[in-house]
């Protein structure tokens, strides 16, 4: 499954670069598409957000514990 991840994510970088390289030349009928292709992608990440809530707390609370215990003037500092 994660090999399948790598791919995908390389093919979607792969892809996105191709569809910018040469985007100031498209017409305006094309910009609208590459556009529309692109909020189509936002707003499935939109209704995929749901699977990011326990990562986005883990991260949080990771962050936050590295502030407090980097912190110079925290409980751990000077």
């Amino acid at each position: 499954m994660k090999k399948e991840k790598k791919e995908l994510v390389k093919k979607f970088k792969v892809v996105i670069e191709d569809l910018l390289d040469n985007y100031e030349e498209y017409t305006e009928e094309e910009k609208a598409q590459v556009k529309e292709i692109f909020q189509k992608v936002a707003d499935l990440n939109k209704v995929l957000d749901k699977y990011d809530v326990a990562k986005a707390s883990y991260w949080s609370e990771f962050l936050a514990a590295y502030g407090q215990f980097f912190d110079p003037y925290g409980p751990m500092g000077l």
